[in-house]
């Protein structure tokens, strides 16, 4: 379906993809990750043909990208983080305008609306505008908007920001039914519990390189017994990371949470003296943990930008 093969691309002397290579199976639900300044916005835009490459092989589709875009598009679709629809048109006006800006028409184009409407459980709203909608409306609209061409390859970049959990567990339902029409799906986000509910593989970017990829399950069960979490009371940011630069095995999850890999009695026997010298409470702690976050955080660093 997707094949990468010592990718890079450069912004001056910053290598925002550097050799990578990339597999992606026909009718998975691939999750991206990837630190800010990763690379993963690069790797999307240039799988949409948004931006050129410096060097490497893709494939999309099972042909290659730079002499066939036009026909991969037909083929793809890119549902981006900003919305893109009309306030002043109703919902089916939407729809039946960006399907005629693709030259969607006659029975194809009856047959993917109601595809586009169904999947996305629009049918109560087609004569609402789009400014009346709520957000998670107005998320579905946009991901019906994506499906006009009823794509094989569909990319979703944080479709589920600024929604409330009922309209995020709808949106995932609709993109975990796309496995069922053998559709595949490449899914970036910043929620890690969403990657884990959802998709069957991930893989980690970092420094323009994937540096780690396989089924999520398999992934998580070798990981389990590296790591422990310690929930804490009475903390601050400034002071865990105060703790956490003296200590190469340790990371800041959030205020009230730190992450010690690499574990042995020792090390969680020196943290908790450390924590008790701050007067930092322990609420709780966690061996052996399979959170995405925890492996996330072990192996990558926070950038500065994404590219």
């Amino acid at each position: 379906m997707i094949s990468i093969k010592n990718l890079s691309k450069s912004y001056g002397k910053i290598k925002a993809l550097n050799q990578l290579d990339l597999e992606i199976a026909k009718g998975t639900i691939f999750g991206l990750l990837g630190p800010n300044g990763a690379g993963k916005t690069t790797l999307v835009s240039i799988l949409n043909g948004l931006l050129d490459f410096d060097i490497g092989e893709i494939e999309v589709l099972g042909v290659e990208l730079g002499a066939n875009l036009k026909s991969i598009r037909k083929r793809s679709a890119f549902i981006p983080q900003a919305l893109a629809l009309y306030d002043n048109l109703s919902v089916i006006e939407n729809l039946r305008f960006f399907a005629g800006i693709q030259n969607i028409s006659g029975t194809v184009l009856r047959h993917n609306l109601d595809y586009a409407i169904s999947v996305n459980r629009l049918e109560a709203i087609l004569e609402q505008r789009a400014q009346t909608l709520s957000g998670g409306q107005r998320r579905r609209l946009n991901i019906a908007i994506g499906l006009l061409n009823n794509p094989e390859l569909l990319y979703f970049d944080e479709p589920t920001v600024g929604i409330d959990p009922e309209s995020r567990n709808q949106i995932l339902e609709t993109i975990r039914s796309f496995k069922d029409d053998a559709k595949t799906v490449i899914y970036t986000s910043h929620y890690m519990p969403e990657i884990e509910k959802l998709c069957d593989e991930v893989a980690i970017i970092d420094h323009g390189r994937i540096i780690l990829k396989g089924r999520l399950a398999t992934l998580l069960q070798e990981e389990k017994s590296d790591s422990v979490v310690f929930e804490l009371l009475h903390s601050s940011r400034v002071q865990l990371d105060a703790i956490a630069s003296q200590n190469d095995d340790l990371q800041v999850v959030d205020a009230a949470t730190l992450l010690l890999v690499r574990q042995s009695s020792e090390k969680v026997g020196q943290l908790l003296a450390r924590l008790a010298s701050e007067e930092i409470a322990i609420r709780q702690l966690r061996y052996g943990t399979t959170n995405l976050e925890a492996l996330f955080l072990r192996l990558t660093a926070t950038g500065a930008a994404d590219v």
